[in-house]
């Protein structure tokens, strides 16, 4: 049993979570929740969840959340039309107990190929398990910009199976302890740095510029859809807060989407992350 299904107090995204897939997986939980479930924090202020990229995962999330008073916050609508094009959709409520929920929805998860999607909504389902994406997924989605994130995966690396850890751990010192055993057929510059025996600094610095590569690219990424999103977003925000609660509000959305927000980047901008 995860951490925090162990603390007193219930932990709403959790729950939410089983509200979700109570008849069939529909939504993984992500990012920093799915943190929360492998005992690397306590607390994490959001919720991400990856969706099934289907009409029937939408509207079955769509029900639940109106079913909560939530209302729609700046983002894509919770269609298969923009999730399919790598937007995320944002909504936010309050529960009877006075706690926010905020809650991001996208289908197509940053790094993470399809074909390892598919095996994690096709896994078997128990009933006293959670659905949360695998640890290996949960580390290619947070090689983000943010600095933060890079020794989060080093010690979600470590859950890992040591070939893989050494594969994708941040941890200079894991580097050098395990790539004498296991680093062999590695191509990854800090592996063969260590692999060389030429001392610490150059895993360090190899690791490094590894992290600002991928930090350079994810703000590529999400300057695109940025880009592409600023009309949309202006229109979004001058919508009055009772225009944006489900479910009356997502017909809404759906239509100033229609107009304004391009379900797939153009081709010059393509790009199959989540934003």
């Amino acid at each position: 049993m995860a951490y925090a299904e162990r603390v007193s107090h219930p932990n709403l995204y959790f729950d939410l979570t089983r509200e979700f897939n109570a008849h069939g997986r529909v939504a993984l939980l992500a990012s920093g929740q799915a943190v929360v479930y492998y005992r690397l924090a306590i607390m994490s202020k959001d919720g991400d969840w990856i969706v099934r990229e289907t009409e029937e995962a939408c509207r079955r999330i769509l029900e639940i959340l109106a079913e909560h008073g939530a209302r729609y916050r700046p983002g894509a609508p919770l269609d298969v039309r923009w999730l399919a094009g790598g937007w995320s959709s944002h909504f936010e409520f309050t529960d009877p107990r006075g706690r926010r929920g905020r809650c991001d929805f996208f289908s197509r998860a940053p790094r993470v190929p399809p074909e390892i999607l598919a095996a994690l909504f096709a896994a078997p389902e128990r009933r006293e398990e959670l659905a949360v994406v695998s640890v290996e997924a949960l580390i290619r989605m947070k090689q983000t910009q943010r600095a933060k994130d890079y020794p989060v995966i080093g010690e979600l690396a470590r859950q890992l199976v040591p070939e893989r850890e050494l594969e994708l751990t941040t941890d200079p010192d894991r580097v050098l302890e395990l790539a004498s055993e296991y680093g062999a057929g590695s191509q990854r510059p800090c592996v063969r740095a260590a692999r060389a025996h030429a001392g610490r600094l150059p895993v360090v610095r190899a690791l490094a510029e590894e992290i600002d590569h991928l930090q350079q690219q994810d703000r590529v990424r999400v300057e695109r859809f940025a880009r592409y999103s600023q009309a949309y977003l202006r229109a979004f925000r001058a919508m009055n807060r009772g225009e944006l609660i489900l479910p009356a509000s997502h017909e809404r959305i759906c239509a100033l989407a229609e107009r304004l927000l391009p379900p797939t980047l153009p081709v010059e901008d393509a790009d199959e992350d989540a934003e």
